[in-house]
């Protein structure tokens, strides 16, 4: 009897250390960011930023001022704005999210990149992202944060499906400047 007791009470124990693996986080888990889901012209209010994306374009050249680009481009316009901090909020991650793929906003066109922002006065303006002509056949997740790294902070994120997106000749990224409201 005493045999059938330690071997029901390690199994027990092997099936209750094998179910607190089963509910740990893995690392990734415990530092992934916060995901806000925002839908096109509803504002989205993260920590420390509040952004409204307004329109998504798809075409096969990008102009910005006197700038242009040949290529598969997707134009986000937005409006962002700092909703804590006087200076150095940044909309710093820009990011077009596939299944297996990540793709940054391009820095070579003026956009919202990287662009300051204030609170209580929204600025406009645009991100362009650069694309493979393939991946424009499915769906990716927009993502935007003021931190390079958005480990435990948080994202707004915005689902785009591409297929749906009519392609133009030409897309022209908005001026970047502040909102008019």
């Amino acid at each position: 009897m005493r045999r059938w007791m330690t071997w029901a009470i390690g199994l027990a124990l092997v099936g209750g250390a094998w179910g607190v693996i089963q509910v740990t986080p893995t690392q990734d888990d415990a530092e992934a960011p916060f995901p806000l889901v925002a839908e096109i012209d509803q504002t989205a209010t993260a920590r420390g930023f509040a952004v409204t994306v307004t329109d998504v374009r798809l075409g096969s050249r990008a102009v910005a001022g006197a700038w242009s680009a040949e290529g598969t481009w997707l134009v986000v316009d937005l409006e962002a704005e700092a909703t804590q901090e006087e200076t150095g909020t940044l909309l710093a991650h820009a990011e077009l999210v596939f299944d297996d793929a990540a793709y940054r906003a391009s820095e070579r066109p003026a956009s919202l990149l990287r662009t300051g922002l204030t609170p209580g006065i929204p600025r406009e303006g645009s991100l362009a992202f650069e694309l493979p002509p393939d991946v424009v056949r499915g769906t990716a997740t927009l993502e935007l944060g003021v931190s390079d790294d958005p480990r435990l902070d948080s994202l707004v994120t915005l689902p785009i499906d591409l297929r749906a997106l009519e392609p133009a000749d030409e897309v022209e990224l908005l001026a970047t400047g502040w909102a008019q409201r």
